[in-house]
């Protein structure tokens, strides 16, 4: 299992003279809510069901950062809290790799007693939806319709000369 929040990886390694720091998730919760409607049909013994999607999914994911470097990691993991902006999201896990993008929500994290440079953290995302692209106007077609009703009106005004004249259009 992989997880990169932003330019963070949640499971990581780092072997420079030793062990720098080891990054490990222990659990990853998954919260959400489809919103599902029942309309009753008179007349009829059963009913009919449309779903009409779901919330944005809310991730809880618990891990430990172990290490050297561990307090810098931890640091960054704040600042993306602090940010309150939506970041990249990437995962492995098959119900969440269509999400692209999270808000930090929520960051827990105490050092772990009885082991130095030891953090345990709890992170808080919340799936963001980009809104759709707004979709630019159609063209006014107003001076095309108004150009084609004079143009139309002169038709029939002419039709009308020849008809009053006693000469019938030609027809073509």
């Amino acid at each position: 299992m992989n997880i990169k929040l932003d330019d963070i990886d949640l499971v990581k390694r780092v072997d420079e003279e030793g062990v720098r720091e080891v990054r490990s998730i222990l659990n990853v919760t998954i919260l959400g809510k489809r919103h599902v409607k029942e309309f009753k049909v008179p007349g009829l013994e059963g009913n009919v069901f449309q779903d009409l999607g779901r919330d944005s999914l809310t991730i809880i994911v618990e891990g430990l950062l172990t290490g050297l470097n561990s307090k810098d990691t931890f640091k960054e993991m704040n600042s993306k809290f602090k940010l309150g902006r939506p970041i990249p999201f990437i995962t492995d896990i098959p119900s969440l790799t269509e999400i692209s993008e999270v808000v930090v929500e929520g960051f827990k994290a105490k050092v772990v007693s009885g082991m130095s440079l030891n953090y345990w953290y709890l992170l808080t995302l919340k799936e963001h939806k980009s809104s759709p692209p707004k979709q630019s106007e159609v063209p006014s077609q107003e001076e095309t319709a108004r150009e084609e009703t004079k143009e139309a009106i002169k038709q029939i005004r002419k039709e009308v000369e020849l008809k009053s004249e006693g000469k019938a259009p030609l027809k073509g």
